[in-house]
Order: structure tokens, then sequence, then C-alpha cells
């Protein structure tokens, strides 16, 4: 089981947790869900990077051949530069920084602040023992069976260069004990629709690294909904799917009010009567619910498990569709073996997986009745659930579980202290009336 630790990193002071198949945290603002969500996403790419650079190690010549292009060095430098872009500059950041991530017990990457030169900081980031001696056979691996070949300048065809990559990203899965890509799809989604219709004069530079990933996914799967949701499933012709893939579409075409589309005019929002409205000018809900849907169903579609990381996906929802949001949430989860770590605000998608965890809790032993109730796929298990109250007292942030195992459902009183500060105000002008009348 995966883990990470987080010492002095913003609001946090102090953090830890397992990370389950579901992760819900909810929190005031400025209570430090963001930076956590950043820190699991910062680790999870080293993955990627990692499996570029074998890449590169085994189809380059002379690649890595020097000390500053060989592991760790050559990763650290990419990896350093992507911590920036996250947390920003080591010289803002507090010397006492300490992060810490865990694939397994033996897979583990820690990151810390360092004095070089002049008393000056930089980020430091360390592997361990197990993975850098395995992350070297994988080298020798490579060396051995291509570095060596006749063809060095490794003029082969696009489909052996395809196979090469997913055999390294097989390999460091493995290694990892972890086959979920990461995706995250972060708050703002409305602003970022915006942001995208203007293409022409879009400098993805400008963009933060999350906010500019997450619309570069979008783009590359428009295409797909040319024909529509109900559609998309064409591009990826899977003969026996693990899910009604119609039903999913009209679960989405109803909370979004309409179906997406891709036409030659732009992106469209097409509602029942035919009516169609360009996306940027939709209602502030379908804008940020468009993208979360669709990126969901195309992980989905192509049968990719996945670890995405949402934030906020109540914004602008009514809570009836915030309630169908979750639902669809875990529903991935499960149908697409995948994981998510979920930050929000609301005490409704709070409540809302309270009945998803109390279903899955309860169907251990009535099974048939529950599955008449709610349907299997959108249960989450009581075994792989986190859910957590994050909290801002005096500058730090003290967290505290929600999940009371043995009542089998979450503390949602512990979340709502906004009910009871207005009902507090509601009795005081009430007796205030009352006096007023008495006397």
């Amino acid at each position: 089981m995966a883990s990470i630790l987080i010492q002095n990193l913003g609001p946090i002071r102090n953090y830890s947790m397992e990370i389950e198949k579901f992760n819900l945290l909810i929190g005031e603002q400025a209570t430090g869900k963001s930076t956590i969500s950043k820190c699991i996403y910062f680790f999870r790419t080293i993955k990627n990077e990692l499996v570029e650079y074998l890449y590169n190690y085994a189809t380059e010549k002379n690649y890595a051949r020097g000390k500053e292009q060989q592991f760790p060095r050559a990763l650290n430098r990419v990896m350093k530069d992507i911590f920036v872009q996250l947390f920003g500059f080591s010289w803002d950041l507090d010397s006492n920084l300490h992060l810490e991530f865990k694939f397994t017990d033996e897979v583990q990457i820690s990151v810390t602040l360092e004095e070089g030169a002049r008393g000056k900081k930089y980020i430091g980031i360390k592997y361990s023992d197990f993975l850098i001696r395995n992350i070297k056979k994988i080298e020798s691996q490579l060396n051995d069976s291509y570095q060596e070949s006749n063809d060095l300048n490794f003029n082969f065809a696009s489909s052996e260069r395809v196979r090469l990559h997913k055999d390294i990203l097989e390999m460091v899965n493995d290694l990892f004990n972890d086959h979920c890509e990461t995706y995250y799809i972060p708050a703002g989604r409305q602003l970022l629709t915006l942001i995208s219709s203007q293409k022409t004069k879009l400098d993805y530079d400008s963009i933060d690294l999350v906010n500019r990933k997450f619309m570069q996914f979008n783009e590359s799967i428009q295409s797909k909904f040319v024909n529509g949701i109900s559609n998309a499933h064409k591009f990826y012709p899977v003969p026996d799917r693990k899910f009604d893939v119609g039903k999913i579409a009209s679960d989405i075409k109803t909370g979004l009010k309409g179906d997406y589309r891709l036409t030659s005019a732009g992106e469209r929002i097409v509602l029942k009567d035919g009516e169609q409205i360009q996306v940027n000018f939709a209602s502030s809900g379908q804008q940020e619910l468009l993208w979360l849907y669709n990126q969901l169903f195309i992980l989905m579609l192509r049968q990719e498990p996945a670890f995405v990381i949402i934030e906020e996906p109540e914004a602008h929802l009514y809570p009836t569709l915030q309630k169908d949001v979750v639902e669809f949430i875990s529903q991935f989860t499960n149908i697409n073996n995948s994981q998510v770590l979920v930050t929000t605000h609301s005490p409704y998608v709070l409540t809302s997986a309270n009945v998803l965890y109390y279903a899955g809790t309860l169907g251990k032993t009535k099974m048939s009745q529950v599955s008449h109730i709610l349907a299997k796929e959108k249960w989450i298990s009581p075994d792989t659930f986190v859910a957590r109250k994050l909290e801002n007292i005096n500058g730090n942030t003290q967290t505290e579980s929600l999940v009371d195992e043995d009542a089998h459902e979450l503390r949602t009183s512990l979340i709502d202290d906004v009910s009871d500060d207005i009902g507090k105000t509601y009795t005081k002008l009430y007796y205030a009336e009352v006096n007023d009348e008495n006397t």
C-alpha cells in the first residue's frame, strides 16, 4: 500500500496518510488539500519520467554515458524542475522540508532541502537502495538488448518503438507495483474552458503545470466526440466490456443536460431539442462537469487503470447532481480498476460518499438486498476508503479521520459546522422576537 509523509510544506507541518482506492479530503480553504494533492502528483510523475529516461537510454546512441546523464542525476534534473513548477523555488521553502513517498516497503523516494555552496538551499531527491539497484539492472538489460545492436542509429519501425516503450513501462510499473497512469483534474475548470477556446492565442508555457497537462489531455481526446458521447466508444473497439457503455453515456448526458460534440465550428453542447450552445457559453455547472465526466469516460473506454486527482467535483452543481457525480467517480474506480483522490468543500459530497461506503459495508453480508437499492459498481469498499477532515489551527493543518469503523459510516457531523452556527444564530433571533412580543 502506498503512503505519503509531508513535513513543513505550505500550511502543513506534519501530515501522513496511506493511499487507498478512494481517498477523500474535506476542509476549508488554505488547509492543505491542494498541497497534499500536488505532493502525490509530484511523486507519481517520477514513474513517467523514469520511463522516458530508460527509453532514451535504449534508443539514443551514447545516451547516459557521462555521469551527469546517468540515473539518478539525469532524472533529478527533470524532477527538480517539476517540483519548482508545483511548489516554487527552494529559497522560498522551509529549510526543514521533508517529503517521503512509499510505493512499496522497498520502493521509496524522499525530498529534502540540502545546503550547498555559500549556504544556498537546493532540492535533494533520494531513492531507496532497492530502487536504484533495480533501475541499474533495467539499464543493463536494455544495454545488452539494444546498445550493442548493429543498428546503433535505431532507425526501426515506429511499431517497434511503441513496443519498446510499452515494455519499459511494464518493467517500471512492475518495479513500483503500480500500474496506474496519473491524471489531475484541477479546480476552476470553467475558466480553463474559456482559455482553451482561445487556442490560437494560447501560450502553454505561461500556464502552470497541472492546468497545462489537464488542457493538453482534453485536447488529445476531443476528436473522439465528433459524433457525440454515445459514439465515443467506437474509437476504442473492445469485444467484451465490463460495463454498459450506453448507460454510462446516458448518465453523462443527463448530468450535462445535453450531448457534447466537437464540430467544425468548435465545441458544442447539443440540447434535447437540437439547439447547440458553444461550450464557453454553457452554464458554469456544465463547463465544470464536462471534462470531469469526459476524461473519466475515455479512461474507461481505453480500459486504462489510472490514479486521478479530482479537485472540487461539486463546483457550481446542485446537491442532487453532486450526489450523481460522487456515484460516477466511485463507479469509475470499480469498473476501471483505478484510484482517486477527491478534495472538496461540500458536505453533500461527503454524505453521498457515506451512503456508498455504507452500501459497501452492508453489501458484504446482504449483497442481493443492497444491490437492488444501489448498483454494486457504485459501492465504496470499506477496506479501501480514506476520508479525512483538514482544519487550519493557528497556522498549522490538523487532520482527523472521518471513518467510524465501529458504526460503519462517516462522522459527517464533524464537517457541518456551518449548520450549527446558522441554527444558533436563528435561535437567538427567534428568542429576540419572542421576548420583544412578551415585553
